[in-house]
């Protein structure tokens, strides 16, 4: 359906974002992309994941996740706020939970948002830095000035509240109400009306495609290889855009 979702990011030492996003409408040129009702010429098709860096703005929106992270124990984190890290399979992301932690339980794993004047020696980080990922050696009763987010491998799924092990993206079209995503990529993303929180192939095809951007759920892309002709029973030629949910910050 597409290629792993592309991750937001910003170099520090070259002062410089990556991945920011797509290039704009105003780039493109026919018959390289479409026209899209409701994009300006600054906005794109496409979305990005990633934390909260300088490369996160207006402009560069990157998408928001509500996280539900198992902990080493097994049990639930609880339905929190959060952003993706890596995509890792078709329904499944590295995701992290943006609840600022000030300590750091053995065994569970983090990423580093603040250095800080943490001994992160003592729980196993050999190189700490903003965005260093690891699994904690030792507990750290109090991390100083240092923080961390809680991560975990999750699953989607079709609640605003995600259980254990599981989270949820938001989007919306035809200014729905707030819906939830099944299947996400660089350019495309996939519904449950095969069926809710169903993964089998014969609910799986009946779910219905868009072509997932930050910014508008109005008109229709012309599907590559099609004839761009009106939709009909077995061949979809052109496909709706939705808006997922976002920041901007």
């Amino acid at each position: 359906m597409g290629r792993p979702l592309k991750i937001q990011q910003y170099d520090a030492a070259a002062a410089v974002p990556l991945d920011q996003g797509y290039p704009n409408q105003g780039s493109l040129t026919a018959p390289v992309g479409p026209t899209v009702a409701g994009l300006s010429a600054t906005q794109f098709l496409g979305v990005v994941g990633g934390g909260s860096t300088t490369a996160t703005t207006a402009t560069f929106p990157r998408i928001v996740v509500q996280v539900n992270i198992t902990l080493a124990s097994g049990s639930a984190a609880g339905s929190a706020a959060g952003y993706i890290i890596r995509q890792k399979g078709a329904h499944k992301y590295l995701a992290a939970d943006t609840t600022s932690r000030t300590a750091v339980v053995a065994s569970n794993a983090y990423i580093i948002t603040t250095v800080g004047d943490t001994d992160w020696t003592s729980t196993g980080v050999a190189n700490a830095a903003v965005g260093t990922t690891f699994t904690a050696t030792a507990a750290i009763a109090n991390t100083g000035t240092g923080r961390v987010n809680l991560i975990g491998t999750c699953i989607l799924s079709d609640a605003a509240a995600p259980t254990n092990g599981n989270m949820s993206i938001a989007w919306m079209q035809n200014d729905s109400s707030e819906l939830y995503l099944s299947k996400l990529t660089n350019k495309f993303m996939l519904d449950w009306t095969g069926g809710s929180d169903s993964y089998a192939a014969a609910d799986v095809i009946n779910d219905v495609r868009y072509v997932a951007n930050f910014f508008t759920d109005e008109g229709t892309v012309i599907k590559s290889g099609t004839t761009g002709a009106a939709n009909v029973a077995g061949q979809q030629n052109l496909i709706a855009p939705a808006i997922i949910q976002n920041v901007t910050s």
